[in-house]
């Protein structure tokens, strides 16, 4: 395919209290053949909902067989839907988890995949949003932008999570990221129409969780936080990753693998223009521009305006 898809993703925010959203991030998934992988999920996603079908059967079969009350548990497995269902990783829970490893297995059996994520560090003492004038829409078009320039090296049409434009923005996300050479063509659509975005959607919060997890922002008692674990730690051992191994520590600025998928995490470094003596403030004082560059850190290679 010479033009193939990109499925595009974010979480967290860029604005507003880092108690609750301290990491924000953007990922991509780069699907060079569909025809093969669109039909495998679609194929585990139906037979996820003819399970539920099924299983609701079985239940009112049982309660009117008993002549009893449902219990709560069957309740909501009786009102929950089962003509769709989207994928998402803050969804996620014991009672479909599997569903999701499910999923995300068979992407790892397609090594042609290829996924990218960056996160931005929100509570770093150099955080800021002076780049982009405090424009917290402007950042998120542009580090999305800066994570395609860093990332792609084939033609792509670019298929982005749905975010409205604010009316008073100037920024155009599709000129913006169709200003990057490798891609010829975007468009914004809800994440409930492309089981692609929601693997991206999974990806990405598996990420996000284990920086959160790394940086104790998880009550070690929360049961809600241990299936989701399950999901991080079932990607992690794809990648030949230990559970208490990070996708990306405290300290690291990128990590790659190359099996069974390339599959990459990199951190976002946005240097505070305003702070006396930062690299960035350095840098304008010598210059009078931001230029963007890649330099490295702990041997690693990093994204840092400066």
């Amino acid at each position: 395919m010479e033009v193939c898809p990109v499925f595009i993703d974010e979480t967290g925010v860029l604005s507003g209290s880092t108690r609750r959203q301290p990491v924000f991030g953007v990922a991509a998934l780069v699907v060079p053949e569909t025809e093969d992988i669109t039909d495998a999920l679609y194929r585990r996603h139906f037979n996820f909902k003819s399970g539920r079908m099924a299983e609701r059967r079985q239940i009112r079969q049982d309660i009117q067989q008993q002549g009893r009350n449902p219990t709560l548990k069957e309740v909501d497995i009786l009102m929950h839907s089962t003509s769709h269902h989207e994928y998402k990783f803050t969804e996620a829970s014991r009672f479909n988890i599997q569903q999701y490893i499910d999923l995300l297995n068979i992407c790892f059996t397609f090594p042609e995949l290829r996924f990218h994520a960056m996160i931005l560090d929100r509570r770093a003492p150099d955080y800021s949003l002076d780049r982009w004038h405090g424009d917290v829409w402007s950042a998120y078009v542009h580090l999305t932008r800066d994570l395609l320039e860093r990332r792609l090296d084939r033609s792509v049409f670019a298929i982005v999570d749905l975010q409205g434009q604010p009316s008073n923005s100037s920024v155009v996300l599709e000129d913006v990221l169709c200003s990057v050479p490798q891609v010829k063509g975007c468009l914004r659509a809800t994440s409930d129409m492309s089981v692609y975005l929601q693997i991206v959607d999974m990806l990405l919060g598996c990420i996000q969780f284990d920086w959160k997890d790394d940086n104790g922002f998880y009550d070690a008692s929360s049961k809600r936080a241990d299936d989701k674990r399950e999901m991080v730690n079932f990607v992690k051992s794809r990648l030949g990753l230990l559970p208490g191994e990070r996708f990306l520590a405290n300290g690291e600025s990128a990590r790659e693998w190359d099996a069974p998928s390339l599959f990459s995490v990199d951190r976002a470094l946005v240097i505070d223009a305003a702070r006396p003596g930062s690299l960035k403030a350095r840098n304008a004082a010598m210059s009078g521009v931001y230029p963007l560059s890649w330099t490295t850190f702990s041997g690693h290679s990093a994204l840092a305006f400066i």
